[in-house]
């Protein structure tokens, strides 16, 4: 991931990049009050065959940013600016027919929550079928072998009874699975992961880990949204931390995670704990995220941050980059501090 400049509007990033996001912008509009900017100002590189982890807090802008990319926002939501290049194609300037056309065969999406996600009226068979289909991949009897193969590489038993089950007689483990296979059915270029690992016991959250490193493997770009920094070390090539819809620091996720150099990433590794890890008492941030109707002047984790110095961190902090690949947003970066 090597930190650029915003490309001029719609002319493609000199990147080889799977997907370039650049100066990402998402509102939430609201009656009788100027819209509330959720997602502000975001940018990162997706590579082939590489996962990206983007890590924060409930509420910081993960999951309204990988929506904003694959236009799947609210009516009361809109991305006044920014790109998404995509195949050389900026998904954000693309009519709806061309989005629907993209998502679920070009880039597939695994939601946080697969029991809500996914339709509980329809076997497994219907609903991973159905892409196929509806994008003309391939025939009925095809794509019933492609969706009883995908469930196989998911690691689900006895595939060719379980397509005919619904989702609900799946345990959650289950269903989290079906819900990666109805992503890859189509073999995607870019799979977008939202909290994979959300609800299940380790053992299937190593199982779902280790079948994403497959499809990495093979050469598939994935985007994680993840508070779990353990999930991050393990699987994730790079890592964006944001907070309150800005990103704070970016970097291989190694580098990061051992030498943080923005203050909320040291809060989190400070109030997480990794399996394996060094025996450490737990250190809380202090004090909650922001209320973004009230954005606190400057660099929005001032209000929290135990080295905040008036009045240097009033004021607006932007990213530092620190070599090729990371960047913090905090005028002590440079120095570590």
């Amino acid at each position: 991931m090597t930190l650029t400049q915003r490309a001029e509007p719609h002319d493609p990033p000199e990147s080889d990049a799977l997907l370039s996001v650049r100066e990402l912008h998402t509102e939430f509009l609201r009656e009788q009050a100027e819209p509330l900017r959720v997602v502000d100002g975001v940018s990162f590189d997706v590579e082939r065959g590489k996962a990206l982890a983007i890590v924060g807090e409930s509420g910081s802008g993960k999951s309204v940013t990988v929506r904003s990319v694959l236009r799947l926002l609210p009516r009361t939501a809109r991305t006044p600016s920014g790109e998404a290049w995509f195949h050389g194609r900026d998904l954000l300037s693309l009519s709806q027919r061309e989005m629907r056309r993209i998502r679920g065969r070009n880039i597939g999406m695994v939601f946080q929550n697969a029991a809500e996600a996914m339709n509980p009226t329809l076997t497994l068979e219907r609903q991973l079928t159905e892409h196929l289909l509806w994008h003309g991949i391939c025939g009925k009897s095809e794509a019933r072998e492609r969706a009883v193969r995908a469930l196989g590489d998911v690691g689900i038993p006895e595939p060719e009874r379980r397509i005919r089950v619904y989702p609900f007689q799946l345990s959650g483990g289950m269903r989290q699975r079906a819900m990666i296979a109805m992503a890859m059915v189509t073999e995607p270029a870019l799979l977008i992961a939202d909290e994979p690992t959300t609800a299940v016991d380790v053992t299937v959250q190593r199982q779902i880990l280790d079948l994403l490193v497959g499809l990495k493997d093979r050469g598939t770009g994935v985007i994680m949204i993840t508070h779990d920094l353990g999930v991050a070390r393990y699987f994730c090539d790079q890592a964006v931390v944001m907070y309150a819809g800005r990103v704070v620091e970016q970097a291989p996720t190694s580098e990061l995670l051992d030498t943080p150099r923005h203050p909320y990433t040291k809060g989190l590794l400070g109030s997480s704990v990794e399996v394996g890890g060094q025996e450490r008492p737990l250190l809380p941030i202090p004090g909650s995220p922001p209320d973004l109707a009230h954005r606190p002047a400057g660099c929005a984790f001032h209000p929290r941050c135990a080295q905040a110095e008036s009045p240097r961190c009033q004021e607006e902090q932007e990213l530092i980059s620190i070599g090729d690949e990371r960047a913090a947003a905090c005028w002590k970066a440079e120095t570590g501090r």
